[in-house]
């Protein structure tokens, strides 16, 4: 005798909640919020960037990720949109109250497949991008102080300085028995044709010089033309040292970026540019 099994409805019930908490999963976080980086001629950083620096504000609540939307694909970093709800602090501008972009590292094997790395290598690979973030930070900072006593002695540009700055973000270390790590990042909004700006890919890592097409807006080419500006300006003041590359983003928002570095030079000038 042949016996049909009917699913019940706890069944169906518990099959579907099991599938919700896989694909938006709910993640309980410690928060490490980074701090912004600007230059200081006299007190710039003399080692590399460390979670355990002092600067660095430490919070805690919980992370909703939508693993069914891909918001962007790189070479080594995916990203899906969340949320952020903190326990103590209710607001903290960019990260709450509205949609965060979620990175984390993925490897890709020789079949195509893609898996997730453990989350103690992915939290290192984090720490060397933000790293890279605050260099780069540093050195457009220290490129704006430039324009800016430019200004005071020549006057006002015939043109529109560009007003530019890098994503905020935060690294969420997942609590618990699962090894994880998140990069939180402010959104970058892009949607083309409804007012908002699209995403560009201004400069790359093996070439300065515009990528950007003869047809792209006004305002993303006078983006590019003082990004390749900023890196002239940041090779000289680093005596041919290092400057920033791989210049992306949208509007005002920038994110991430590469340092293209002489190691020669930095070694000999511990990197002590004159400003």
């Amino acid at each position: 005798m042949l016996t049909l099994y009917v699913p019940t409805t706890s069944f169906l019930y518990l099959s579907l909640l099991t599938c919700i908490r896989v694909l938006y999963p709910r993640f309980t976080c410690r928060f490490y919020e980074i701090p912004i980086a600007s230059y200081d001629h006299d007190n710039l950083p003399d080692g590399t960037f460390d979670l355990d620096d002092e600067n660095i504000d430490i919070h805690w609540g919980t992370l909703d990720v939508n693993f069914t939307r891909e918001a962007g694909k790189g070479r080594f970093k995916m990203a899906h949109p969340g949320w952020v709800k903190l326990d103590v602090t209710p607001h903290l501008p960019p990260f709450t109250n509205q949609k965060v972009c979620i990175k984390q590292i993925y490897r890709q094997r020789s079949n195509g497949a893609i898996s997730r790395v453990s989350g103690r290598k992915e939290l290192g690979a984090f720490v060397v991008e933000f790293n890279c973030v605050r260099w780069a930070s540093i050195l457009l900072d220290m490129t704006y102080q430039f324009v800016a006593r430019e200004i005071v002695k020549r006057g006002e540009p015939p043109y529109p300085i560009p007003e530019l700055w890098y994503t905020r973000a935060m690294v969420a270390i997942v609590l618990g028995d699962s090894e994880k790590a998140f990069i939180v990042e402010e959104l970058i909004y892009t949607n083309k044709g409804e007012g908002k700006p699209q995403f560009h890919k201004y400069i790359n890592n093996h070439d300065p010089k515009s990528l950007l097409k003869i047809s792209e807006p006004d305002k993303a080419h006078s983006i590019t033309y003082f990004l390749l500006f900023s890196q002239h300006f940041q090779w000289q003041k680093t005596h041919v040292g290092a400057f920033v590359s791989d210049y992306q983003g949208a509007g005002g928002l920038l994110t991430d970026p590469q340092i293209t570095s002489n190691w020669y030079v930095l070694h000999m000038y511990a990197f002590q540019p004159p400003c």
